[in-house]
């Protein structure tokens, strides 16, 4: 799966993907954030002639970590040109994809540029902002999976849920090509693990467990699932009870 993050400097991005990546891994998702920036900031001072090798090696890095582990890309993709290049990689390994457009109005960026050492003068930021190419605007293979305003509490385990699904969604269809068919076994699986997870995400936003807590919920819906695994003729309505039993007991 590749997370393409799009938005102006200082709207968020970097604290953003590192808070969605830890949730993410919490749910046992092997994740990486790549960026431009990682490689920009290896070189001493930055000349405008290092940046077509600082593009062309993160996007050769994005290309090669995706074929192992989920990417979350933290840079600001602020042409629709480099979001392109990026879905054009996700399509070539046959992984899913989506835009994340984190917005804030250009007032609040300048300040929390200001903030934080003006790392880009803002009237770099004001600049860009004028150029920007806002997702979906032009074209439909650029709309945004979702939109974020950075200036309101963000929900970032709702977020990695519907990230998850819309990865499964991709994953069965290439299943689909490789295998012709889903056996059966797995879809009864594959449903009880989606209505699990629901069932664990409802659950922690009605208890507000802490962190420990968190885990210990996450661990208890695996095994679960892993012993249906060895089981046969599985009724997913009993599954489904069962599990919300054990929730309730150990949860």
């Amino acid at each position: 799966m590749l997370i393409i993050l799009t938005g102006l400097p200082s709207v968020g991005k970097s604290t953003f993907s590192k808070k969605l990546a830890e949730i993410l891994n919490k749910l046992g998702i092997d994740v990486i954030v790549l960026g431009s920036d990682m490689l920009r900031e290896s070189f001493p001072a930055w000349r405008e002639s290092y940046e077509e090798f600082i593009r062309k090696n993160t996007l050769y890095l994005i290309e090669n970590a995706l074929k192992e582990y989920w990417v979350i890309v933290d840079d600001t993709n602020y042409y629709n040109s480099m979001r392109r290049d990026l879905i054009n990689i996700a399509k070539k390994n046959e992984k899913n994809y989506a835009i994340i457009y984190l917005r804030a109005p250009l007032n609040t960026l300048l300040q929390r540029n200001v903030k934080r050492g003006e790392k880009i003068p803002n009237e770099v930021i004001v600049e860009m902002y004028k150029k920007f190419d806002e997702p979906g605007r032009k074209y439909r293979w650029d709309e945004p999976f979702l939109t974020v305003d950075t200036t309101k509490e963000i929900d970032y385990y709702e977020i990695a849920m519907r990230l998850i699904e819309k990865s499964k969604k991709k994953d069965e269809k290439v299943r689909d090509r490789v295998e012709n068919s889903i056996s059966k076994d797995y879809s009864i699986i594959n449903e009880i693990d989606k209505e699990t997870r629901k069932i664990v995400g409802e659950y922690i936003k009605r208890i507000k467990p802490k962190n420990k807590e968190i885990d210990r919920i996450i661990k208890l819906r695996k095994r679960f699932i892993k012993n249906l695994k060895n089981e046969e003729d599985i009724d997913v309505s009993k599954a489904i009870i069962e599990f919300k039993r054990l929730l309730e007991e150990e949860g």
